[in-house]
Formats: C-alpha cells, sequence, structure tokens
C-alpha cells in the first residue's frame, strides 16, 4: 500500500497524525525553553502551534488529489446566510457565561473584581487578533474533521473522540508555565474541551455547517478569556466558567438527543455539504 492509498483510506487518522506533529513541533519547543531545555523562543513557533490543524487539512486533501475540497474548505468560512439569533448567541454566549461565573464567585465569597476600562477599549482589536489566530482552528476541526466524523459517529460519541482529542492537542500549552492555560486544573480542561465541542458540533448542524459562527464564537471565548485574565479572577472563575458550559451541553444532548444536535436529526453527507445546490437549498432560519 502506498502513501496516498492509505491516506485515502484513512483520512481522519492521517489529519490528526498530522495536525498533532505540526502544532506540537511548535508549542513543544516553547514548552522545553520555559524549563531552559530548549535555546530559543520565537513567535513563530506559537503561530506553527495554531495553524496545525489547518495546514494538516490541506495536507490531506492536497496528497488525495481534492484540490476542490480545499477551496470547498475555505469557502464555508464565508457562508453568513444564517438567523439573527446565531449571530447574537455567539458574540453574547461568553459574556452571559463569564458574568454568571464572577457572580457565582462573588456568592461563594470571592471578591467583587475591579473593571478596567483598557479591557473594554482593547475588544475590538482583541476579538479580531483572536478570529484571526483561532480560525486555524476551526477549519482543522470543524471544517475537516466534523463532517468525517459525521459520516460514521452520532454527535455525542463524536463529543468524545473530538473533545478528548482536542484536550490532548492543548497538552504542550497546559505544561508550558508561562501559559495561561498551566494554571488550570486538568480534569476542568478535559470536562471544558468535552462540553465545548458539544456545543460546536450544535451550532454547527444549526447554521448551514458554515465555519463563520463556530470561529467567532472560538474567537469570543477567548476574547472574554482576556477580560478575565486583566481582572484576575480567570483561574478563580474557570470552574465556574467549565460547570456552567457543561450544564449548556447536557441540555443540547437532552433536548436533541445522542444522534444528530439538530431537530431534524437527519444525518448530512460530506459529498452534500460539497454540493452548492444542496447549500441553497438549505433555510437561513433554523
Amino acid at each position: 500500500m502506498n502513501k496516498t492509498t492509505f491516506i485515502q483510506r484513512h483520512p481522519l487518522l492521517t489529519f490528526y497524525v498530522l495536525a498533532f506533529a505540526i502544532s506540537w513541533l511548535g508549542w513543544m519547543p516553547q514548552t522545553l525553553h520555559s524549563y531552559g531545555l530548549f535555546p530559543f523562543d520565537h513567535p513563530i513557533l506559537n503561530l506553527l502551534g495554531g495553524v496545525g490543524p489547518t495546514l494538516a487539512a490541506v495536507a490531506v486533501l492536497w496528497a488525495t488529489g481534492n484540490r476542490d475540497g480545499i477551496r470547498w474548505l475555505f469557502s464555508s468560512l464565508l457562508r453568513w446566510r444564517f438567523a439573527l439569533i446565531w449571530y447574537v448567541f455567539v458574540f453574547l454566549f461568553w459574556f452571559v457565561v463569564a458574568t454568571a461565573a464572577i457572580t457565582i464567585g462573588i456568592l461563594f465569597g470571592q471578591p467583587l473584581p475591579t473593571l478596567k476600562l483598557i479591557s473594554w477599549f482593547a475588544l475590538p482589536s482583541v476579538f479580531l487578533m483572536m478570529l484571526i489566530s483561532n480560525v486555524w482552528e476551526e477549519i482543522g476541526w470543524r471544517g475537516f474533521a466534523l463532517p468525517r466524523l459525521q459520516e460514521h459517529h452520532s454527535d455525542l460519541k463524536i463529543v468524545f473522540i473530538m473533545g478528548l482529542l482536542w484536550s490532548i492537542w492543548h497538552l504542550p500549552l497546559l505544561l508550558n508555565p508561562s501559559s495561561p492555560m498551566a494554571s488550570l486544573p486538568w480534569y476542568g480542561e478535559i470536562l471544558f474541551s468535552l462540553s465545548l465541542t458539544a456545543i460546536y458540533t450544535w451550532l454547527y448542524n444549526h447554521t448551514r455547517h458554515s465555519l463563520l459562527p463556530v470561529s467567532i464564537f472560538h474567537a469570543m471565548s477567548n476574547t472574554v478569556a482576556f477580560i478575565l485574565l486583566e481582572l484576575s479572577v480567570y483561574v478563580s472563575s474557570y470552574l465556574f466558567v467549565v460547570g456552567i458550559t457543561t450544564t449548556v451541553a447536557v441540555g443540547i444532548v437532552l433536548l436533541f438527543g445522542t444522534h444528530r444536535f439538530h431537530r431534524s436529526g437527519n444525518d448530512v453527507l460530506l459529498t452534500d455539504l460539497q454540493n452548492p445546490e444542496y447549500l441553497r437549498s438549505q433555510p437561513t432560519r433554523s
């Protein structure tokens, strides 16, 4: 069996191996550098870590001669016609969660954080920076992996597959003392990854399988995390954020069932998603 045949038969396995290899090639030297075990650090290493999922997806599609798949992968970022309520959701969800988490913390005796104007003035630029840096994850996870997993697995099973792999993918950041993630409990990070995967899948299913809303949602989560860091409540409110997010994820499963987190519950094949006529036939309100 030659390499191309192996990739054609195992595109998801190849994708995940490449995504981990590329990202860790960037992040592991940074982690080792923080312990004095690597001679230098450089921003390009962090960039390489973030773009790993997209580079892996493009490499698999290119190796199998699927040039149209590459075009479709990036064009799904421009699919913006879906119900207004989803725009409201992706932009406001994390503000609501953060506010609730801080409030719960105060009720449990944590001090009221001091508001800093710089956090609010910096929001547009922080959001844009997060969007540019986080979109490379979504192109890989939701653009490449999710629709292929949905051809063979239920959404609940996908939550555990994607969620656990996503959590492990972050391991170099969890081990890097210079990363904010290093201060978070590992069990919270795993539960958070699982819960987020459920919400991302539900959101993807309801927004015409577009990468735009999930990319905005991802960017907003890190934008609000920036605010929590500025308010010095990032660590103290983290488990409350995880608890609220997990509650939302459980609600999605209970409401829509385990097969597809969508009211129709129908399977959509990857060939359907890559068919412009099929996409045009889908309602923009859901």
